[in-house]
This record gives structure tokens, C-alpha cells and sequence, in this order.
């Protein structure tokens, strides 16, 4: 499978149309100090424990700070048979335009 780049304001659709999966691939203490609603934290540097958390076939959306690690961690989760997306920008992109959550 490939994996997909998208825009901020696509994370909605895309969470209703194939009842994805957010996944934020930052460390914890970022995670637990700001992130999108309803996010899994997965950080990367952990991927090969949570790698098959998920059903194959699953949709994954997932961003990182600025959106380079997340787009590492889409190469490896599609080699995976896994549909992924991945959010240009990161949550500093995704701030303006969606739910999210402080904490």
C-alpha cells in the first residue's frame, strides 16, 4: 500500500469516510502536553512494539510535530499493508484548524 499526504482540514473527512485512526508520533510529554482529539500517542522511536497494534487494512492518519517523522513512520506502516495518511505540517498545521486538546 502507499501512503498519502494531506492538508489539516482533511482530517475530518477522512476520519468519517473510513473511520480512521489518529495516530500523534511525538514523544509523550508532547502528546500529553497538546494534541488532536481523540489521537493515539504511538511515539516513533516505539514503532516496532505498537507497529501491529492496529488491524491491517486499517486507515491511519498520522502527524508528528512539523510532519518528517510522521512521514517515516507512513513509509514503514504502508510497507505494513497498512492505508496511511499523513498530516503536512504536523500538529503546529493542524493547530488552526481542528479539534484538539490542551492539556
Amino acid at each position: 500500500m502507499a501512503f498519502y499526504t494531506i492538508h489539516p482540514r482533511e482530517i475530518s473527512n477522512i476520519l468519517f469516510q473510513k473511520r480512521a485512526v489518529v495516530i500523534d508520533v511525538r514523544e509523550r510529554e508532547d502528546y500529553r502536553e497538546y494534541h488532536y482529539r481523540g489521537a493515539v500517542n504511538c511515539p516513533y522511536e516505539e514503532i516496532d512494539r505498537w507497529l501491529y497494534r492496529f488491524p491491517r487494512g486499517k486507515t491511519l492518519i498520522l502527524y508528528c510535530e512539523y510532519g518528517s517523522t510522521s512521514l517515516l513512520a507512513a513509509r514503514r506502516l504502508s510497507q505494513e499493508g497498512y492505508e496511511v495518511y499523513t498530516v503536512v505540517g504536523g500538529i503546529r498545521a493542524i493547530k488552526p484548524y481542528l479539534e484538539t486538546k490542551n492539556r
